[in-house]
């Protein structure tokens, strides 16, 4: 019984990639040793699917959260971001040429 909990917790974290061909020959390899009845099977490999695919829709939800929270960018905000860049650069360049100036006076 441990040995079938351990193998459906490594199942379960790997469920997303799994297809239903490679749930059918796990499920059919647990039933060769013992660890799953034949009759329960197909049940078996239903659940999991299934599972499956609700894990795989609750990732593409989430997914998509992510992507709804993140503010498009346009080029023409990159523009005007360097715009305003290049003018604070140009003042800085203006402070520090007013600032050499006044201590070449001094």
């Amino acid at each position: 019984m441990a040995k079938w909990i351990e193998k459906s917790l490594l199942l379960g974290l790997g469920v997303l990639t799994l297809t239903r061909d490679r749930v059918v020959r796990f499920v059919d390899k647990l039933v060769e040793e013992g660890e799953v009845r034949p009759e329960e099977a197909p049940g078996v490999i239903d659940r999991l699917v299934a599972r499956g695919e609700e894990e795989r829709e609750e990732l593409r939800k989430l997914v998509r959260q992510e992507l709804d929270r993140v503010t498009p960018v346009s080029r023409q905000d990159i523009e005007e971001l360097n715009r305003k860049i290049d003018e604070l650069a140009a003042r800085v360049e203006e402070l520090a040429g007013r600032k050499g100036t006044k201590k070449q006076a001094e």
